[in-house]
């Protein structure tokens, strides 16, 4: 598969083809980093409404008034809730007068880094408190709101997630890169939990982008860093009903779209780019 680390002329044409016009977009951790170019390319393309849900209520405030002045034909609603709580949550989805159509689930956790034997288990299981509980939290609580507000069409679900889901060992990350492979796993069992009318799930891996989080795990300085810009557009792009074939699968933002569209019939009769074993061919089933 052909990468990019910047953006490109076929990711750029690939997002003028999606419009979202009249949509509600939300991005959790929307306040600084990749969320708000995530904001931005939405808004470029259009979408009526973008929430930024932070726990810093300041920070969030500042980002959709900066936001507001990009793009003055987009409407930006800052939320503080911390996607942990139930009550913050309810309260969100709640103050909200119109279905979101498209969840960004952008908010996650890196616990200290610490070897495992003397990790304070305290602060190792906020990593799963925050990337799983917080993300499920989120997501089911977007679609109990869509079905109250009698909300039409497909909702897509757009869950970040990391290469240390899967592979990419990283000391002293136990809790990250396992809370996020159980993420991963439990994507595509909502995939095939929820109705293919009712919402879509796309795991993305955003790419090496330059963030706190990347600089505190220690591994930025050794990996080819990608552009937020690029992780904004293909975060965009996955919205679009043009990647709806990704469903229930974990990408890159990295991976070069017009290519991932010629091997779409490929990559679903292979069944690619979901959880598996490697090596392992026993099948369970009569």
């Amino acid at each position: 598969m052909k990468e990019h680390v910047v953006r490109y002329a076929g990711l750029t044409a690939a997002l003028e083809r999606a419009d979202y016009s009249g949509k509600t977009i939300l991005v959790t951790g929307g306040g600084h980093g990749m969320g708000i170019n995530m904001s931005e390319s939405f808004a470029a393309r259009k979408a009526a409404n973008v929430v930024i849900v932070g726990r810093n209520e300041s920070r969030i405030q500042a980002s959709a008034a900066k936001l507001a002045e990009q793009f003055p034909e987009t409407k930006f609603i800052p939320v503080a809730a911390d996607i942990s709580s139930q009550d913050d949550v309810k309260k969100l989805f709640a103050s909200l007068d119109v279905a979101v159509d498209i969840l960004i689930n952008n908010a996650g956790y890196m616990p200290t880094p610490t070897k495992f034997q003397e990790a304070d288990l305290d602060e190792w299981w906020s990593g799963y408190t925050i990337n799983v509980f917080g993300t499920v939290n989120v997501t089911q609580n977007f679609l109990k709101h869509r079905a109250a507000k009698g909300a039409s069409g497909t909702a897509v679900v757009i869950t970040l997630n990391t290469i240390a889901a899967y592979e990419f060992d990283i000391p002293a990350l136990t809790a990250y890169g396992s809370s996020k492979a159980a993420l991963a796993r439990l994507m595509e069992l909502v995939a095939f939990d929820v109705p293919k009318d009712v919402a879509r799930f796309i795991s993305v891996h955003p790419g090496a982008v330059a963030t706190d989080m990347g600089h505190r795990a220690g591994v930025i300085e050794s990996l080819t860093v990608t552009e937020a810009s690029l992780t904004g557009d293909f975060t965009a792009w996955l919205g679009s009903e043009e990647a709806s074939f990704l469903d229930g699968r974990f990408v890159w933002v990295n991976w070069d779209v017009d290519e991932l569209l010629a091997r779409k019939q490929e990559i679903l009769d292979n069944n690619m780019y979901k959880t598996a074993l490697a090596g392992a061919e026993t099948n369970p089933f009569k």
